[in-house]
């Protein structure tokens, strides 16, 4: 079955690499400058990877003389940019988990806090995040900590919501049950509800990780000066259309790596909740 799983997930990667080759061939042999609108993998491979060890950093454009074109680097500039923008998401993530659970807790079970804060709340919630991304960046001037607090408003809202969806489906019978019992309504919170809200809290967390991404490139688009955002923004001025396909071809990557491991982690923080087979 594993073995099956892989020749699959082989097949998809192939078909994805085929129909970008297609692409590339129809779209970019009908314009003037087909390495604009949609290079080869093999000029993006061969030549645009090798050719990010001599980019600036702090600024994107291409230094000539600096480094000689090489894979190792590439990975080295890539590698530093990516660290920066990993940060991001995870603190960002982290604090906006952290505040929208403590949030949806306090707006499903306190009612003072309720009455007060939910109008305000549940406004905010539907805002569209990425139209206050500028906002962010002239309160905070492009830092990591604008960024940060910027993933976090919008990964918050997103889980403070699902935590109160996920409190008012407890089933009443197993409150009413602990009740009986002589649990006291702190006592019900921490050993009732908690527990029975973990497993839809964990799949609105692989939904937040992926928002938290794209939150983060928004972010850096407009105004940071490191990232692999502003990689992408300056290659985007200068029309470097394969060295942006390298950089998205790192993110997917690491988007894609941040769901597998966190999946892992929360199946086994959640093996104990009943699966269907297959």
């Amino acid at each position: 079955m594993r073995v099956h799983r892989l020749a699959v997930s082989a097949l998809g990667c192939l078909a994805l690499v085929a129909a970008w080759e297609v692409g590339a061939y129809v779209v970019g042999g009908r314009s003037a400058n087909p390495d604009i609108v949609w290079p080869h993998l093999s000029d993006v491979l061969g030549e645009a990877l090798p050719a990010l060890a001599g980019v600036d950093t702090t600024g994107g454009q291409q230094l000539t003389g600096v480094a000689e074109p090489s894979l190792s680097g590439a990975a080295r500039v890539l590698g530093e940019q990516a660290l920066v923008t990993t940060l991001r998401v995870v603190g960002g993530t982290a604090l906006g988990m952290v505040a929208g659970v403590a949030l949806g807790f306090l707006l499903a079970t306190t009612g003072w806090f309720r009455r007060a804060f939910s109008p305000v709340l549940q406004t905010l919630r539907q805002v569209p995040l990425f139209a206050l991304t500028l906002l962010f960046v002239i309160w905070f001037g492009g830092t990591t900590t604008g960024i940060v607090v910027f993933v976090a408003f919008g990964t918050g809202l997103m889980m403070m919501v699902a935590t109160q969806e996920a409190i008012a489906s407890v089933p009443a019978v197993h409150v009413t049950y602990a009740r009986t019992l002589g649990a006291t309504r702190a006592d019900v919170l921490r050993t009732v509800v908690a527990p029975a809200i973990v497993p839809q809290l964990a799949a609105t967390t692989l939904v937040v990780v992926g928002l938290a991404w794209a939150m983060v490139m928004a972010a850096e688009f407009l105004g940071t000066q490191q990232g692999l955002g502003r990689l992408i923004l300056f290659f985007q001025m200068f029309q470097l259309t394969d060295r942006m396909v390298v950089v998205a071809g790192v993110l997917t990557v690491l988007a894609v790596a941040s769901q597998l491991v966190l999946t892992q982690v929360l199946a086994r923080l959640t093996r104990w909740v009943p699966r269907e087979n297959g």
